[in-house]
């Protein structure tokens, strides 16, 4: 079975395998979608009850959504896979949140090169299937209603995690975002970072691919004219208050986000 290869620096879909899923006429569009990704999460979730690998396991997850979403039409570029090799880390992944995809997608990305997890909401571990796998790969919850107590879960159970060579994936806007803010892209992932004096890696990423649904935001229209964009930059190493590479991050997600022709916000003044 084709699985894509994201073991080099780059990688961006086959043309030739494209245009052969785009001409397919059966099983095509959102409902065939969501019926092969869901299985998929059952699939999924009932492994990781009992893989010995849950690293590998979310890497080989992440690997057959992209095959899938290839299959109705995107369009993979994803570019800096060899920003963060394994000898050189932990990071703290400082990203934006567009929707699903990345979720989905992120993960695999990372645990292909270093052992991850990602900061969530806490109610996501009570999902069925996808809770279990949020649970095994040891996800830091948090609650969305107590902004301190959040900020220490984050920082306390982060470092603890960097400390064992486990790096982090944040989404510092909090909830997925259409048009991208530095008003709501708050400076966590540098605090971490910080805290546990570890390079930090700004992911900039444009995912709209698969838009969120109005009653359930996981299923929503594909958007098959909206190639999919993941770039990791170069590590960054916070010094002080972090203040400078907080704006460098801030700066990457936006620079390449307006390339790529996605919404973000003036800045005011």
């Amino acid at each position: 079975m084709y699985l894509p290869d994201i073991s080099r620096e780059r990688y961006e879909t086959d043309p030739d395998r494209y245009q052969r899923f785009s001409s397919r006429r059966f099983f095509k569009g959102p409902f065939w979608f969501y019926v092969r990704y869901t299985i998929l999460v059952i699939w999924s979730g009932i492994k990781f009850s009992y893989t010995k690998d849950p690293q590998k396991a979310v890497k080989l997850q992440a690997l057959r959504v992209m095959r899938i979403v290839e299959k109705h039409g995107a369009n993979l570029i994803f570019e800096g896979l060899d920003k963060y090799p394994d000898n050189q880390g932990p990071y703290v992944f400082a990203c934006n949140h567009m929707g699903t995809l990345e979720v989905n997608a992120l993960p695999g990305l990372v645990a292909a090169r270093t052992p991850m997890t990602f900061v969530v909401k806490q109610n996501l571990l009570k999902m069925p299937f996808f809770g279990q796998v949020l649970k095994r790969l040891r996800a830091i919850p948090v609650t969305r209603r107590h902004p301190g107590e959040d900020l220490m879960q984050v920082l306390e159970g982060g470092k603890q995690l960097l400390s064992e060579g486990v790096s982090v994936i944040l989404f510092p806007e909090g909830t997925r975002q259409d048009i991208f803010s530095s008003r709501r892209f708050n400076s966590l992932a540098v605090k971490l970072a910080l805290k546990a004096d570890v390079p930090v890696i700004p992911v900039a990423l444009r995912t709209d691919f698969w838009g969120a649904g109005k009653r359930v935001k996981e299923f929503g229209p594909l958007h098959t004219d909206r190639p999919v964009h993941i770039l990791f930059g170069d590590p960054i190493h916070p010094t002080g208050r972090g203040k400078a590479e907080h704006q460098q991050i801030l700066d990457f997600i936006s620079s390449h986000l307006i390339e790529w022709g996605a919404a973000v916000e003036k800045p005011e003044g």
